[in-house]
């Protein structure tokens, strides 16, 4: 295999990648689960999947992790809890507490591709690229028309520096619903890279 030769980026290009990246930021977020809770710290966390400056805000996020830890622990039956709970670790960027959570709730409910992308979201934010590759692909064995799952493995890709890959996937995301906000952010994103 012969390597291409790397290519020293403008000014422009340089300002237009990182656009690209806080873009792709965003969609990251958005499609991770932020608005899988019904919680009222969801709107306080919008902007940012990680806890926020502001010691209110941890007292109070650290407080509502407390509550719903031992409220899963009274009731571990309890799946719709101890989802709440992942989302919420997921969301504060308790990314490896999270996976712990989604990987209970999965092995009772092994076809949720939704909460499998949450923790494939999860090994990306851990910079563990391979593993996010795998975890989200196991969702498209399930439904390969889900198009977050799609959309993501191109935003995985992309981090790994794999163009072509990255392309191929949000092609599919834009083919699966090319009218959908994913299906258009994935279009912007062929367009521009």
């Amino acid at each position: 295999m012969t390597k291409k030769p790397v290519k020293k980026l403008t000014n422009f290009q340089l300002t237009s990648l990182i656009v690209v990246l806080i873009l792709i930021g965003a969609v990251v977020l958005i499609t991770s689960g932020l608005f899988d809770s019904g919680s009222a710290n969801v709107n306080a966390n919008l902007n940012s999947n990680k806890p926020s400056n502001s010691s209110t805000m941890n007292m109070a996020v650290i407080n509502e992790i407390n509550k719903l830890e031992e409220a899963v622990k009274n009731n571990p039956n309890n799946h719709d809890l101890l989802l709440k709970l992942g989302h919420l670790l997921n969301d504060n960027g308790m990314y490896n507490r999270a996976i712990e959570k989604y990987k209970t709730y999965l092995a009772v409910h092994p076809k949720e591709t939704d909460v499998i992308v949450d923790m494939g979201v999860c090994y990306f934010e851990l910079k563990e690229y391979d593993k996010s590759i795998e975890i989200i692909k196991s969702a498209l064995d399930i439904n390969p028309n889900h198009q977050i799952a799609n959309f993501n493995l191109g935003i995985v890709n992309f981090a790994k520096n794999d163009m072509d890959e990255a392309r191929r996937w949000w092609k599919k995301a834009m083919e699966i619903n090319p009218t959908s906000n994913i299906g258009i952010k994935a279009e912007e994103l062929l367009k521009s890279n």
